[in-house]
């Protein structure tokens, strides 16, 4: 599939501000399923970005305004090509969850084992993630009832939870958004010992009645190692296995890594601020 996708991000300020520094992980992401072919990004002030690849190899810009101004607008504009990483006839069950321990070695799981910023691995959410096991020795299988778990438990609430709401406080009010859902699906199967990584993007509603949750807005989910078979993606807030119809803009432990849009500058909080995004599919 090809897609045209649109973000914009827009702060007003009360008085002027300055010194501005900010980064954008606003660059989707090019591998085996998923292809590029144009990205732009334009900011008011006018400014060119620099960029660079980051730790998870994720594409970074970066600009400064030094001088004063009363409005930041970014826009980024992309066209990318997907193809289906996922044969839904034949998931990537049989690799065990007793054959794990191995993983802690491989630098690509390393980190996604680990406690991060706004995930944490303690006794209280592995005793969650026991029992959701069900006593399933599979990887993929239980993976796939974590994402179950919070689809059926948890309630899609967009004015419970901030950017900055820890996986723990997830878990237990069980309301949230995709960021929420996906930091808590990364803490389960973190506890279980399944590598498990955050992902940014966008998806396409493809169904007829647009009942998809989180539609043309900044998405996120998970991705679990499944070894022999590599990542394999999961959207809780969708219930869904992560198909062509997701575009992957970065990857990282949890939201800290991947936040589309990062930055600080000196000046009063901004009296308003704006996100718009539009994913629809394009043709020549």
């Amino acid at each position: 599939m090809r897609f045209y996708l649109f973000h914009r991000t827009s702060y007003r300020y009360p008085s002027l501000v300055t010194q501005s520094y900010n980064e954008l992980r606003l660059h989707p992401l090019s591998n085996d399923w998923q292809k590029c072919t144009s990205s732009t990004i334009s900011i008011l002030p006018i400014c060119k970005p620099r960029s660079y690849l980051d730790l998870n190899g994720n594409i970074v810009h970066y600009f400064e305004l030094p001088e004063e101004h009363q409005k930041l607008v970014i826009e980024a504009r992309s066209i990318v090509e997907t193809t289906s990483r996922v044969d839904f006839q034949n998931f990537p069950y049989g690799v065990k969850l007793s054959n794990l321990a191995k993983m802690e070695g491989v630098p690509e799981c390393r980190d996604y084992l680990q406690t991060s910023t706004y995930v944490e691995i303690n006794p209280t959410v592995w005793r969650m993630a026991v029992d959701l096991q069900a006593g399933s020795n599979d990887v993929f299988q239980t993976a796939y009832q974590v994402m179950e778990f919070i689809y059926q438990n948890f309630e899609y609430c967009k004015s419970t939870t901030t950017v900055d709401t820890h996986a723990n406080e997830v878990l237990e009010i069980r309301r949230g958004v995709c960021q929420d859902f996906a930091h808590a699906a990364l803490a389960l199967c973190r506890c279980l010992g399944i590598p498990a990584r955050y992902v940014s993007g966008y998806f396409f509603d493809s169904t007829r009645d647009r009942r998809m949750r989180g539609a043309e807005a900044s998405h996120a989910w998970i991705e679990v190692m499944v070894s022999g078979h590599g990542w394999y993606g999961l959207d809780p807030t969708n219930n869904r296995v992560v198909d062509d119809t997701y575009v992957i803009l970065g990857t990282g432990r949890d939201y800290r890594d991947v936040a589309p849009v990062t930055g600080s500058y000196y000046g009063p909080r901004p009296s308003e601020f704006n996100v718009s995004v539009r994913v629809k599919k394009y043709d020549d």
